[in-house]
């Protein structure tokens, strides 16, 4: 560790129970998965419906939260070039998250991951949630005009 262990009792990370009973005082509806320590959900936006998963990795101390399947861009595409650059343009642009492709299928994916090491409350936890789907919202039409030209 860099900076050497912080002093105090800090509650540490969390497992995918604890993160399920977050999302209980949420009151959002989920999928529980535990042999992927996993979790999935589905907003529906003005503009969209999205996917989401959360993976809850206790012992790296760490929460992976993504909009699955945002957008679907194969590497064959023939403006590849132009939806990466808008892509990175938006990445560049968000203060929290990060778009991501994936070139084997074309998934792209708005995620977010963060250190639990000294906890994580259903405050951080939701706002991570909710900033990420309206980012997903805010921008689908325009990415699925871009894919579709």
């Amino acid at each position: 560790m860099l900076f050497g262990k912080p002093k105090g009792d800090a509650p540490g990370p969390p497992d995918l129970d604890e993160v399920t009973h977050m999302l209980n005082q949420l009151e959002l509806k989920y999928s529980a998965y535990p042999e992927k320590n996993a979790v999935g959900l589905f907003f529906e936006g003005d503009h969209g419906d999205f996917d989401v998963f959360i993976v809850v990795e206790r012992e790296m101390a760490l929460v992976y939260i993504a909009v699955a399947r945002y957008l679907e861009v194969p590497s064959d595409h023939p403006r590849l070039d132009r939806v990466i650059r808008r892509l990175m343009e938006l990445n560049w642009n968000m203060p929290l998250g990060k778009l991501e492709w994936d070139p084997r299928d074309g998934e792209v994916r708005l995620s977010y991951a963060f250190t639990t090491e000294d906890g994580l409350g259903p405050r951080a936890l939701g706002t991570a949630i909710n900033y990420l789907v309206e980012a997903a919202d805010e921008h689908i039409e325009e990415l699925r005009k871009l894919v579709a030209m």
